[in-house]
């Protein structure tokens, strides 16, 4: 095997290994309607990685590319779901912020249900305009 072959490989090695395990997400029903509880991780008022917002307003979209829901508005901040939600999944809305980059994030649950966490803008369908309550 050649140097670039052993490269590629550990390359490719790497890079799976960084994903999480995929699994379905089951939407429930009503998944625009948002949660009637506070999730347990509510309560930080900045957005770093670990954070979330205590606005619980009304919207839902669907995920638009395969992706887990991280736990804070960066493409850098670990995965709050511990799982892929694939394309399609119902999501309810909380509410949306900017990062420091400008890059709009929404705070959402799985079908009004845990889990829940921040999710990019693009990795979500158009009616995204729905969940339409700033994050405080």
């Amino acid at each position: 095997m050649t140097i670039r072959g052993i490269l590629t490989g550990s390359a490719v090695t790497a890079l799976l290994a960084l994903q999480p395990l995929a699994a379905n997400a089951t939407p429930a029903s009503g998944a625009n309607e948002p949660p009637n509880w506070t999730p347990s991780n509510i309560g930080a008022a900045d957005w770093p990685c670990g954070s979330s917002p205590t606005s619980n307003g009304p919207g839902g979209t669907d995920v638009k590319n395969p992706i887990w829901l991280r736990d804070g508005p960066r493409a850098g901040c670990g995965n709050a779901s511990g799982y892929t939600l694939q394309k399609g999944t119902r999501l309810g809305g909380w509410c949306y912020a900017y990062n420091e980059s400008g890059n709009k994030w929404f705070y959402v649950s799985v079908g009004g249900a845990a889990p829940h966490g921040w999710i990019y803008e693009k990795n979500v369908t158009a009616d995204s305009s729905s969940i339409n309550r700033p994050c405080a």
